[in-house]
């Protein structure tokens, strides 16, 4: 698996979820699955933990197929992609902002940071990982006094940065509808 998250990474990106790619090398799983057993592991609705399958299809070959977290009840934490992402960003904006630590803390400090944050969650709704049909629908970066910061946190040398992001998620369900219309006479 971490060769599928490497390989999904490296071609799409950490918000594409690690599932439906194919395994190479891979004879068959030990066990057959099939979509009734599927929808067993998915998720346990009590506990909320779901079991991402390794499955075999017909035509396809051997697939990893499924990209939930343990947290399969949770909305906002469900799939790996997501949580991936947000790690993600986190770490890259904790690096990012390590030069500021001496920075003053000041009006023109913040709009740097915040500009700094919006450029790389620019680039990253513009890559696909974000939802929204404009950058102000995908995120947002909030930072100074009276916003996320009260005096009393600058004094104490404290910069508190807000970012909200509207992650994409994946289509795991797609449900098609047919209708047939007669032909009129």
């Amino acid at each position: 698996m971490a060769g599928v998250y490497a390989q999904v990474d490296g071609t799409a990106g950490v918000w594409k979820s690690p599932a439906n790619v194919g395994l190479n090398l891979v004879d068959a799983p030990a066990v057959k699955i099939s979509n009734k057993d599927q929808d067993l592991l998915n998720v346990d609705a009590t506990a909320g933990k779901s079991i991402n399958a390794i499955r075999t299809f017909t035509g396809k070959g051997t697939l990893v197929w499924g990209a939930r977290t343990l947290d399969g009840n949770s909305n906002e934490w469900r799939y790996v992609s997501v949580r991936r992402f947000f790690n993600m960003v986190e770490e890259s904006v904790k690096k990012a902002t390590e030069r500021f630590v001496f920075e003053p803390n000041t009006a023109n400090t913040w709009i740097r940071v915040q500009t700094m944050i919006e450029n790389f969650l620019d680039q990253q709704w513009r890559d696909g990982a974000l939802a929204g049909s404009k950058p102000e629908e995908a995120y947002y970066v909030s930072v100074g006094l009276h916003k996320t910061m009260s005096a009393q946190d600058i004094l104490e040398g404290r910069m508190n940065i807000e970012i909200g992001m509207a992650a994409v998620r994946p289509a795991e369900f797609i449900v098609l509808s047919f209708s047939h219309k007669l032909q009129e006479a």
